[in-house]
């Protein structure tokens, strides 16, 4: 409850209506803008026709919005307007960008400074991953009214007395002058002061917490009763601010607290009387007595057993090893714990209400569903897709070979990537006269390869998006990669740019060569293979052996020079059958050196990261050594099956668009 000081009352003032956050995607318009002139235009255009419509709809059915001053109002809706076209970046940049510049030009030059100058502006306050098109800026991240800063910096002075004001200042300005979020901060600057700290330490006083109520905003006329009453401020968003974080706070705790007390009262009360009137139960299974109201019995031969029993297996089955022996699964409740050869269930109203009696309870029981749902789904063997962040899972709609059959396609229309396969379609009679020893011999064939190809193409076709329809998660991830889905998304991007780089590396460690005696890197571009550094050291580029002076004195020792190579006549220029020194001018391909190289790196680091046989990493080789000839790639990788599919997916559409998911479980 709030007790308002006496201050003059100001004449109310018509404040325009607060616009809220575009709620819309980013028209294609606005994505093909390629200048901040044009990206300002189509921006304020559309954000003129949501006005409009706002104005128009019914003003009854929302509601009243809070007071505002103007120069906040505006600014809040050019943050909303960056924050819908930059959405890689920070809220925090966004708010620097606004302040710097002032005018009615603030939001054009804010834009043209992002478009041009994003990463220094930002210096590594990126949003990973970006906002949703339309997400609206959460109020928290918002400019504050005037009013608001003026008495939360107000009501923290008051409060932190010991803190300078500079300090203070830096606070609000790192939590964007949130009282409720600088209030923690500051608690924890008071209690480490070298005075707090001493008086703490002799038992004087105790030290700030965040849940004590301040005591420059508590009425001291109202001290005795039992909930305490605040003094307002001139800032509604303050107070409410305030009432939620200390009265409603308040009015919780002092509610369970007394809530516990009573039941705990009551369930003593009720154990005395039942002693009293000789109406116990023996648990069968730890042999207590207990009353009815926290006794159970089995379905079948009316075992008893006490809930807290029952509790106790309920926790041992989620968190032990005692599921598969104490859960009854199919009835999603608990087998009678008082005989192993008995037959009946415990009812599971009463062991939810075992489960919710304890502190954790409705996390238990959470986890209990959670898991009896997971066993459902192993012993169904249905083809599920499962969120990597929750157990919620949904059946699949992956078509098989006999459920395409059941797929609509039909042939696609004309076009240039189409008209060489419909070209050869123009061979169809030569083509089924090779065919028919294939189709008398093997009558299905075609047939299964078809409809093979159509459930391939069917899972090509479908996204790879999934998203989470549990509330207390909602997360999108990729059914490829399992991983979380960022927009534009690539699958196994971090081990992309890793084998990327462990490739390429090897890649330029294969041509490159390097003197053992300054470590100059250096490749031959042409020439002989005897290659002298700019220190002076002479080296064999074949066998990187020392065919120069080895040191500074001019020593000899291993000064070969051209008598490294061979000098024997070679009429076609074969290998000499004389010696096996090596060639002058002749190297091995440095094309197929590379490609050695790479393939073992991306083996060996295969094997490092325990990635081997996993797909879709083949972007990154292919990145690095280029994809090969055709005929290699035909003779090596492509199958009957990969030639049909090939041949569906440029012929062939499908009318039915298949979609992640088709049965929610």
């Amino acid at each position: 409850m709030w007790e308002v000081a006496s201050v003059r009352k100001r004449p109310p003032v018509n404040r325009p209506p607060l616009r809220q956050p575009c709620s819309s995607s980013l028209p294609s318009s606005i994505r093909r803008a390629n200048s901040p002139s044009a990206i300002l235009t189509e921006i304020q255009k559309r954000h003129h026709v949501e006005k409009t419509e706002a104005a128009d709809s019914d003003a009854s059915s929302s509601p009243p919005l809070p007071d505002e001053d103007p120069p906040t109002e505006a600014l809040n809706n050019d943050l909303a307007v960056l924050a819908d076209y930059f959405p890689d970046v920070q809220i925090e940049v966004l708010r620097e960008l606004l302040k710097r510049f002032d005018g009615d030009s603030r939001l054009a030059v804010s834009i043209e400074q992002l478009y041009k100058y994003k990463l220094e502006w930002a210096r590594g306050r990126l949003q990973n991953p970006p906002r949703d098109p339309g997400e609206p800026v959460p109020p928290e991240q918002q400019f504050r009214n005037f009013r608001y800063v003026i008495e939360t910096t107000k009501l923290l002075k008051n409060e932190f007395s010991s803190i300078k004001a500079d300090a203070l200042g830096a606070v609000m300005a790192e939590t964007n002058n949130s009282y409720s979020k600088a209030r923690p901060i500051l608690c924890d600057l008071h209690n480490t002061t070298t005075w707090n700290v001493l008086v703490a330490a002799l038992g004087l006083k105790r030290k700030k917490t965040v849940e004590d109520i301040p005591s420059v905003l508590l009425d001291k006329g109202k001290l005795d009763s039992r909930t305490p009453r605040l003094l307002a401020t001139r800032s509604p968003e303050l107070n409410t601010e305030l009432n939620k974080l200390f009265l409603q706070l308040h009015n919780h705790r002092t509610a369970t607290d007394l809530e516990a007390a009573s039941l705990q009262l009551a369930q003593s009360l009720n154990q005395e009387e039942a002693e009293m009137a000789g109406s116990l139960f023996e648990c069968q299974v730890c042999f207590n007595d207990v009353p009815f109201e926290e006794v159970t019995s089995c379905t079948a031969e009316a075992h008893f057993t006490c809930l807290d029993c029952v509790r106790r297996t309920v926790s041992e089955a989620i968190f032990g090893q005692g599921w598969a022996q104490s859960i009854r699964a199919s009835m999603g409740t608990v087998n009678c714990l008082a005989a192993s050869d008995c037959p009946g269930i415990i009812p599971q109203p009463l062991v939810r209400r075992s489960v919710l009696a304890q502190k954790s309870g409705n996390e238990a029981w959470c986890k209990f569903e959670a898991r009896l749902a997971s066993d459902s789904l192993t012993k169904s063997a249905l083809p599920t897709v499962t969120c990597p962040f929750c157990p919620y899972a949904e059946a699949d709609n992956l078509h098989t070979t006999a459920t395409a059959r059941t797929l609509k396609w039909r042939f696609q229309l004309p076009s240039l990537p189409t008209i060489p396969f419909i070209l050869l379609l123009e061979l169809l009679p030569t083509i089924f006269l090779l065919l028919i020893p294939v189709a008398i011999l093997f009558p299905t064939t075609l047939v299964q390869a078809f409809y093979a190809a159509l459930a391939s193409l069917s899972t090509k076709q479908r996204t790879s998006r999934f998203t989470c329809l549990n509330p207390s998660c909602g997360r999108k991830s990729c059914l490829k990669c399992s991983k979380a889905w960022h927009d534009p998304h690539i699958c196994h991007e971090p081990l992309i740019l890793s084998l990327r780089k462990t490739v390429e590396a090897a890649r330029t460690a294969a041509v490159k060569r390097t003197c053992p005696r300054c470590s100059t890197s250096f490749v031959k571009s042409s020439g002989c293979n005897k290659l002298t550094c700019v220190c002076g050291y002479a080296m064999c580029y074949l066998c990187r052996a020392n065919i120069g002076k080895s040191g500074r004195d001019g020593a000899l020792d291993g000064a070969e020079g051209y008598r490294h190579f061979c000098e024997h006549f070679r009429p076609n220029g074969g290998k000499c059958t004389e010696c096996d020194k090596c060639d002058l001018y002749k190297s091995e391909s440095e094309d197929e050196m590379v490609r050695r190289a790479g393939e073992e790196a991306e083996r060996e680091w295969r094997e490092r990261e325990g990635m081997v046989g996993v797909k879709g990493l083949e972007a990154a080789g292919n990145e690095v050594f280029g994809e090969g000839p055709f005929w290699k790639r035909w003779l090596h990788e492509m199958t009957f099956q990969d030639v049909v599919d090939k041949v569906v997916e440029r012929v062939v559409v499908l009318e039915d668009r298949p979609g992640p998911t088709s049965l929610s479980i």
